[in-house]
């Protein structure tokens, strides 16, 4: 059998993953269309751009426990991830393969086909096809992913099969071999720009696939990649490398192709992408690099690892183009700040000086950086762009994980931009234990104001209690909320401190506190019971009437105070039998109509009927009987109506 190989999940996938299990989160709860539904889209699009963006594809596979990235099986995988493998696992979804060029439409899609009451019949069984977006029922082959990894290359082959034929093969057809398959890519390939696309991201992908799984890549995957491309004739291959969405996708898959393929074959790789980055090899340069292959005589798929070894230097330092790994070109390393300097004095930011200026920072030079950009007579429009290059999330991320943060620093970073270092600024207050700091955190993210909101709710229905609690007061800080209604499931978290601090917030908007102020009348706990009265401010709207009424039956003689007052303001008649009950009852051989014992809650209602029903029947009775009655303080509340004896 063979070994399982695990590797952790690289962040931005990372980051696209658990975008994706919010957005579901999302998507199942509230309606196609909704806000909270749009917002989660169009983040999770942009998360995933990011991510293509150095990994030009992206094969999920699920397993009942975990996930399996491009052919590797994701260790350690956090709780919430998990919980997303389990979920998709539950809808029998095998896997989710996006390419380059996803749009957001079609994340949309995914979204509504995951999260259909029928999910787990429709799309775990028909799957889902889209032009950059696809996702694969369960079978065997794909569980099997998590045990050996043969079977992911399976998948890849079928991506490049039908990328190739421009359609899927029918049940029985016979798999191409490779070489008819490189005869079908040479034809697709010139037939249009699209075609070429699809094939050199499949190719991508396939390559990416083998080299992340190093020497336990399949011996046969690895030798039909290779037959495959070596049977592309030169302008097939150039053409397909012009496909690439960029410079750095074209160096990504040289890079994964280095150790795959023989010296001859990469050699004439090295060249055409060369070619399609305008950067043609010279004839010495090639002479050069032909006898350091040395392929005279040698067997095919042969290696050289010297020539590997100049191929990977070669990429490392290639003109005017950083690897896309974050190398950068040496010869453009010294002097950083001084080139920073000159930029600032010449009032211009090209994008190796901001990368100058992003270096710097990264190597321990954040004060010396700062001084030259804060300078007053420096160009605001130039300043603010290299100030961009430092005061980034990631700076704020390194600042937040340090024992003494630099405060003065981490608030500058929230001001260059706010809505970027929310994110930051929740994963700390989920770590932090010191008083002092967390009080720091939540004032700093009230700072940031509305551009928070929409980070605040999509953390909230995941984040532990702590956190659920600290999001709710930083959402209690705004002005007003455009999305209340998010907020209102909190209202039957399990924990009463989260229940409380959900029940301020939302009674602080108009839109949204009388039915915040019903479900915590509703749900007969005193604490939330006494926030929701005290949000009503002497006002009673008359849909709290029957809540309202259904309290003076309660026990608690401080909360039926606190109803008694509102219903003073109650023009309803139907509030004047509740109100009888409490002041008067029957009693003796006669049962005739008697003043129940005197307390607060009965003096209360007294004053109420007095004031608002004194012409009512049984109102005039009881007034009668009130001021006939020697209890002191019956007649202290009558006086102070002007009801007294007569």
């Amino acid at each position: 059998m063979t070994r399982r190989t695990s590797a952790a999940i690289p962040r931005e996938v990372d980051a696209a993953l658990r975008d994706l299990h919010t957005a579901l989160g999302k998507a199942t709860m509230y309606p196609v269309g909704h806000t909270l539904v749009t917002r989660a889209v169009a983040a999770l699009t942009e998360r995933i751009v990011e991510a293509l963006d150095r990994h030009a594809t992206i094969l999920l596979g699920i397993t009942p426990r975990g996930l399996v990235l491009d052919g590797t099986v994701v260790e350690p995988l956090s709780p919430l991830l998990r919980d997303l493998a389990q979920r998709l696992h539950r809808k029998n979804v095998g896997t989710i393969h996006v390419l380059s060029g996803v749009r957001e439409e079609e994340v949309a899609a995914l979204l509504e086909a995951l999260a259909a009451g029928d999910a787990d019949e429709s799309i775990g069984r028909e799957g889902l096809r889209l032009p950059h977006l696809r996702v694969e029922p369960l079978i065997y082959d794909v569980v099997a992913i998590a045990q050996a990894g043969d079977e992911i290359d399976e998948v890849f082959w079928t991506r490049l099969v039908e990328a190739a034929f421009g359609r899927q093969l029918e049940e029985g057809e016979a798999a191409p071999s490779p070489s008819e398959l490189a005869f079908a890519i040479e034809g697709a390939a010139g037939r249009s720009q699209e075609a070429s696309r699809r094939i050199y991201e499949a190719l991508a992908a396939f390559a990416t696939a083998i080299a992340r799984r190093g020497e336990r890549a399949a011996t046969n995957a690895r030798q039909r990649f290779v037959e495959v491309l070596s049977a592309l004739s030169r302008p097939t291959t150039a053409t397909l490398l012009h496909s690439a969405t960029s410079v750095a996708a074209r160096r990504r898959f040289l890079r994964d192709t280095l150790e795959q393929v023989p010296p001859a074959l990469l050699l004439q790789l090295l060249e055409a992408v060369a070619e399609a980055d305008g950067e043609p090899i010279s004839a010495p340069l090639r002479a050069m690099l032909g006898r350091l292959a040395g392929t005279e005589g040698m067997p095919h798929g042969a290696q050289v690892g010297a020539f590997t070894s100049q191929v990977v230097d070669l990429l490392r330092v290639w003109d005017g183009t950083a690897a896309d790994d974050g190398a950068v070109d040496p010869r453009m390393q010294p002097q950083g700040l001084r080139v920073v300097g000159l930029a600032l004095e010449l009032a211009v930011h090209p994008p190796h000086v901001v990368e100058a200026g992003r270096r710097e920072v990264g190597d321990g030079h954040l004060e010396e950086f700062l001084t030259l950009v804060d300078h007053p007579e420096n160009d605001p429009v130039t300043a603010d762009a290299l100030s961009a290059a430092a005061l980034d999330p990631r700076l704020l991320e390194r600042q937040l994980q340090e024992h003494d943060p630099d405060w003065a620093l981490i608030s500058r970073i929230i001001d260059h931009a706010p809505a970027a270092a929310v994110g930051a600024l929740l994963d700390a207050l989920a770590r932090v234990e010191d008083r002092s700091q967390r009080r720091r955190l939540l004032d700093l993210l009230a700072s940031v104001g509305p551009a928070a909101e929409a980070t605040l709710l999509a953390r909230l229905p995941n984040a532990p209690w702590f956190l659920a609690r600290n999001i709710l007061w930083a959402l209690g800080q705004l002005p007003e909320l455009s999305a209340p209604e998010a907020i209102h499931g909190m209202l039957l978290h399990d924990d009463m401190r989260v229940r409380q601090e959900a029940l301020k917030t939302l009674v602080r908007d108009d839109a949204s506190r009388v039915p915040a102020v019903t479900t915590a009348l509703e749900s007969g706990e005193p604490v939330l019971i006494r926030t929701a009265l005290a949000a009503l401010h002497e006002d009673c709207p008359p849909q709290l009437v029957a809540p309202l009424l259904g309290l003076l039956a309660e026990a608690d003689d401080e909360l039926r105070l606190q109803a008694i007052r509102l219903l003073a303001n109650v023009d309803n008649p139907l509030v004047i039998g509740p109100l009888l009950a409490l002041v008067r009852r029957r009693g003796g051989l006669l049962r005739r109509w008697r003043l129940q014992s005197t307390t607060p809650v009965m003096l209360a209602a007294l004053v109420v009927l007095a004031q608002r029903w004194p012409s009512h029947r049984p109102v005039v009775l009881l007034l009668q009987m009130a001021r006939q009655s020697g209890d002191p303080r019956i007649q202290s509340a009558l006086q102070l109506m002007g009801g007294g004896r007569r």
